[in-house]
């Protein structure tokens, strides 16, 4: 049986203690904070900022150690991020041992989840919108054209993140025409008179 050996006496670890050591952790929990914000778990955000900054692949038990967390959260988060595309399996030669390495590039990873969660959500309400509106009695118009102004937004949120994720980069200009108060319908008139 291995002997334990503690995160910094691994081999190609950096030894990260004391003021660095809760620096580390303290971006980790930046990033895990934001993740929440999008749906997913702190521990997400935490392990992968923890496996991006230290640049390296790491198998789970230095996961653990550096993270003070158990193997049990290691072992369900690294399926969940793997699962994502945002963190990769490497085999470690001559061993059963696995090591994981953070995505490195940061926008495919945020690309990937954009495409994969948001859009499809974005694309389901703009569905459910257009439904809610057909169910409507002909005689309702009111809330018909209020539902399909939120239908109407759902789809320009849709292309502007098509756009973003094909382009890499947003164009705002049709944005910055936008004032308080004007109706989605407006908007959507102009937009499609821009070059």
């Amino acid at each position: 049986m291995e002997s334990p050996l503690t995160l910094a006496d691994r081999p190609g670890c950096i030894a990260l203690r004391g003021q660095d050591q809760a620096a580390v952790l303290k971006a980790c929990h930046a990033i895990g904070s934001l993740m929440e914000l999008w749906g997913f778990k702190h521990i997400h955000g935490v392990m992968w900022t923890f496996l991006y900054v230290h640049d390296r692949p790491m198998d789970a038990q230095e996961l653990k150690e550096g993270l003070a967390i158990s193997s049990g959260l290691v072992s369900m988060t690294l399926h969940e991020l793997i699962r994502w595309g945002v963190v990769t399996r490497e085999p470690t030669p001559g061993t059963r041992r696995e090591r994981y390495r953070a995505e490195p590039d940061i926008w495919g990873a945020v690309a990937k989840v954009l495409q994969d969660r948001e859009i499809a959500r974005l694309d389901g309400a703009a569905r459910e919108l257009g439904e809610a509106a057909a169910a409507l009695s002909p005689e309702v118009s009111g809330p018909r054209h209020q539902i399909e102004e939120l239908q109407g937004l759902s789809r320009l949120a849709v292309g502007l993140l098509g756009t973003l994720l094909q382009a890499g980069t947003l164009d705002i200009r049709r944005l910055r025409r936008v004032q308080l108060g004007m109706g989605i319908a407006k908007l959507l008139r102009h937009s499609s008179k821009d070059p």
